[in-house]
């Protein structure tokens, strides 16, 4: 404050002060720790959304995102597409989003075919990449280093590729949790990816020629 005569007057900040006076270099701290702490506040999303999708499974089945995307119409293919590439970033499984495009887009099974695998590979590459956000990996290596040393030595084994396969292959498990894993490990994204692609594609074919039958026996 300064005082001129009678009157009072805030002083203005310098351009030095402005920063600091707005809250500005706060802000900066702040969002360059967030780097740091992605995959923590990423696991705990993934933990409270599969949790609410265990409590209620029916806002996730087949029936949900056939009739929403029904309701869209002309935009049900976009909006398809755009969930088919995102889905895997809170470790949802492929299941009923496939199915829903089987049962919405009949005379395009082909192409919800395509859709399905390149969301997985898309999904893939994202959760396999979020590991080395703000050094995660080194951050768990440090402070974990005998556990990441046997997960290293697990992913780089030689039943890593047909543990994948498998992992892939079964149903209803988040197959994209094993990328992230995989990522951790530091493992090939290419050995990663065909084990995927091995273990998925013949299950999504399933999903989408045989939607109807294999959605009943799954109950998704």
């Amino acid at each position: 404050m300064v005082e001129i005569g009678s009157s009072t007057l805030t002083r203005l900040p310098t351009r030095a002060s402005l920063p600091e006076y707005f809250g500005i270099e706060d802000f900066h701290i702040m969002l360059s720790g967030l780097p740091k702490h992605f995959n923590t506040i990423w696991l705990v999303v993934v933990v409270i959304v599969l949790g609410l999708l265990l409590m209620f499974p029916g806002w996730l089945n087949r029936e949900s995102i056939s009739d929403y995307l029904n309701n869209l119409g002309a935009m049900a293919l976009l909006v398809y597409i755009g969930v088919s590439l995102t889905r895997s970033m809170l470790l949802i499984p492929c299941t009923p989003f496939v199915l829903a495009g089987a049962i919405s887009f009949p005379q395009q099974l082909f192409l919800v075919l395509l859709i399905s695998m390149v969301g997985i590979v898309v999904g893939a590459f994202l959760v396999y990449s979020f590991p080395s956000f703000g050094n995660y990996d080194e951050h768990l290596e440090e402070k974990y280093p005998e556990k990441i040393a046997v997960l290293k030595e697990k992913m780089h084994g030689k039943y890593a590729f047909a543990f994948i396969i498998g992992w892939s292959f079964f149903p209803l498990v988040p197959t994209d949790a094993v990328c992230y894993v995989a990522g951790m490990a530091k493992m090939s994204f290419k050995n990663m990816i065909s084990a995927l692609l091995i273990g998925e594609f013949p299950l999504v074919t399933a999903y989408i020629f045989l939607g109807a039958e294999i959605g009943e026996w799954l109950r998704v």
